[in-house]
């Protein structure tokens, strides 16, 4: 087939979402598989694994059952049925599942284990461990556990998702027959209030520890007097994690979504993890009581259930040599130094987050709070830390008679009751506060502070690619640009108009709305670039995304490569493109970036004929951000401040040690790396590296001397 008859729309063209999701996941697994890792930060990739895996789980795999469920048929633009995508979601994560095990039993604790940190199984316990942990789980451990008995007068209870239980098998001892005789099961629920590893006393340097559940098992016969204990067995089901809320007829947008939240964790079951040593008589009777029907959703486990408590067990261990070496936050050379307000209307800044400190974020907002010519702050919040200092000083702020106007938005997934509490706490210091539009999420990163100044009035503008929050801020790499040209603040001021207001979107000077527009935005953009592309001066396009799912993108991607038009995309995750197939998508590379933090930004480059075009924004090229979104891509203007932009996208496109390439039937592959240490490019690292070198730059010794420079 050629170029010029070619069906871009059709099914061989693109990716399964859900499967295409399941490839980044298996890509972040490399990392935990990578002997050149340090063996913690090896640790941390496979808590990342399963905490990734509950999500998806909990949401992609549940929507997929439900879709099933209600009889749905049809095919998705990969030419999948839900069944279908089923069948591929369980046998990819059955496969990843069992690579996670085996990287963690056969290669990362044996790997602890050289550098002196143990995980202490029950026969490996020494007399001492036997004697500190009977105490210990006298003490702190059976005050915080409940028996859940299950016999004709307590039914089997309903069960929390993603909580870790042990099933014992019990029978009642003689003198115990007169009460206990109905039950032969008892549940516990796994505390949650302590760490799952209990540090065992050690006369030496080495750090040994002990699993909760092992504890438990071991130590149950006085929790559980008058029975003998025959058995016991880990599980641990998820449930279908959607929250319906009809934002529409509810009187009580905040009441219903809390409600909801609460709500949660009783949903569907959806998946049960079980250990590896229970019969399959007690499996049978799990299913049956848990409603888990499906073979494909049952996954037996060795040892340890909820690999994502790893993450606790890092923090309890002090070996720094065992983790890569920090790369401490770097001042901004212009936001970090003098009056924010005075720096921003010399010129435009671009802030690069985690290289850089999120403090000029937050140091706007306290800056403004206690001015007394600035009139308002207006921003919109999507996801918030639990202590998060930004909105302290929006209280603040609204506590000194300031008029705040905060977009609250509930429907962050998984962050709504952060998100209600800090609504609550806006809303009782006199702060002007929205629970979001009703049918879309605001998903936009946008600030603004409108000051009165001896010229009239400003504008300060903070726009980003990534949320308010200080501690994702610090493992999210993102880009957030402060400015005070007027077009951009007329346009930011518009914006707050139509999601406070419900006013109709004003004429943009530059910022781009979905769902208004954006999609036909960037679709024009492309069609653009085939339109200028000459042989002296080629097409091209680059961005970096954290997903590209959206059909219509796609196949414009594929007429613009079948025209010549050259196209690099830097894709996190979700991808349904092909890249590098023969008259569709020759012209188009994808490559995906897996390394110490997470890639965020989403960053679109055009060369428009050679008048290069450079906008950020809060929203990836999928169907939700363009349709079921209020997003903003805006425009970066200033030379300096594109051309670090630029950088950005090129130390992604040279990484030859972190990056992997899609091939052309949509697997990846690592990017070779260069065996010469001097050819290598990490571009985590590269662009840390630049970080420091403006912020040392700018500072100079008693002498006049120029700091010198370090490197990581």
């Amino acid at each position: 087939m050629s170029k010029e008859d070619h069906d871009f729309g059709a099914p061989q063209n693109f990716l399964n979402r859900e499967l295409s999701w399941l490839d980044f996941n298996f890509r972040v697994l490399a990392e935990a598989e990578n002997s050149q890792v340090p063996v913690l930060d090896r640790l941390k990739f496979i808590a990342i694994v399963s905490s990734n895996l509950d999500e998806f789980t909990t949401v992609r795999i549940a929507n997929m059952i439900r879709l099933k469920r209600e009889g749905v048929h049809a095919t998705d633009v990969a030419g999948l049925s839900p069944d279908q995508v089923l069948e591929g979601m369980a046998e990819k994560k059955h496969a990843m599942v069992k690579r996670q095990y085996d990287c963690l039993f056969n290669e990362v604790l044996p790997q602890l284990s050289e550098n002196n940190i143990s995980l202490v199984r029950p026969s490996d316990f020494t007399t001492d461990d036997k004697e500190f942990l009977s105490s210990f789980y006298e003490g702190n451990i059976a005050p915080a556990i409940t028996p859940m008995a299950v016999d004709p007068g307590h039914p089997f209870p309903l069960l929390a998702s993603g909580k870790v239980y042990l099933l014992f098998r019990v029978a009642p001892v003689e003198q115990g027959k007169m009460f206990f005789n109905k039950t032969d099961t008892v549940l516990v629920q796994m505390p949650t209030s302590m760490h799952r590893f209990i540090t065992l006393p050690s006369n030496d340097s080495k750090v040994r520890m002990a699993a909760l559940d092992d504890i438990i098992r071991l130590y149950s016969k006085n929790l559980l007097g008058g029975y003998e204990i025959e058995g016991a067995y880990a599980f641990r089901l998820l449930r279908d994690a959607e929250m319906v809320v009809d934002d529409e007829s509810a009187d009580d947008l905040l009441g219903a979504i809390d409600e909801a939240v609460r709500s949660r964790r009783w949903g569907d079951p959806i998946t049960l993890e079980i250990s590896d040593d229970m019969p399959e008589e007690i499996l049978s009777y799990l299913r049956t009581k848990l409603g888990v029907n499906d073979q494909r959703q049952i996954f037996r486990l060795p040892w340890l259930l909820e690999l994502s408590s790893f993450f606790g067990f890092i923090g309890q261990v002090d070996r720094p040599d065992l983790i890569e070496k920090p790369w401490p936050a770097q001042d901004h050379p212009k936001l970090s130094s003098g009056d924010i307000f005075e720096v921003m209307r010399k010129s435009d800044n671009l802030l690069s987050l985690p290289y850089q400190k999120f403090d000029p974020v937050v140091e706007l907002v306290r800056k403004a709070s206690n001015d007394p010519d600035v009139l308002a702050i207006k921003i919109t919040l999507y996801r918030v830390s639990g202590a998060s200092p930004l909105v302290q000083a929006l209280i603040h702020a609204a506590q000194t008679g300031k008029q705040v106007t905060a977009l609250v938005e509930l429907r962050a997934r998984f962050d709504e009751a952060a998100n209600i509490g800090w609504a609550k706490a806006l809303d009782s210091a006199g702060a002007h506060v929205i629970y979001g539009v009703v049918g879309y999420k605001t998903h936009s990163k946008v600030l603004l502070v409108v000051r009165k100044e001896k010229d009239g009035i400003r504008r300060y503008v903070h726009l980003g690619t990534g949320n308010y929050n200080d501690k994702t801020a610090k493992l999210y790499t993102d880009l957030g640009l402060f400015t005070t040209r007027p077009e951009i603040g007329q346009d930011v001021s518009g914006f707050f108009n139509v999601i406070t207001g419900y006013s109709l979107p004003p004429r943009w000077n530059c910022l781009t709305m979905a769902p208004t527009r954006l999609r036909k935005t960037i679709l024009t953009m492309i069609k653009r670039e085939m339109e200028v592309h000459t042989p002296e001066s080629p097409g091209r396009i680059r961005a970096k995304m954290n997903s590209l799912v959206d059909p219509d993108v796609i196949k414009a991607l594929y007429a613009a490569s079948c025209k010549g038009v050259k196209i690099d995309l830097l894709v996190r995750g979700l991808c349904r493109l092909r890249a590098g197939v023969k008259n569709l998508s020759e012209n188009i590379r994808v490559f995906s970036i897996l390394d110490r933090y997470l890639e965020h930004p989403r960053i679109f480059y055009f060369n428009n004929g050679g008048n290069e075009e450079v906008y950020l924004a809060s929203a990836d090229w999928m169907e939700r951000n363009f349709d079921m979104r209020l997003e903003l891509m805006f425009p970066i203007i200033d030379p300096i401040c594109k051309k670090q932009a630029i950088e950005n996208l090129d130390a992604g496109f040279s990484d030859n040690v972190k990056a992997w390439q899609m091939q052309e039937d949509g697997s990846y592959k690592r990017v070779e790396m260069p065996e010469k240490k001097a050819k290598q490019l990490r571009s985590q690292e590269f662009i840390y590296n630049k970080a420091c070198n403006k912020t040392q730059n700018r500072s100079r010794t008693a002498e006049g001397m120029f700091v010198a420079k370090s490197s990581v």
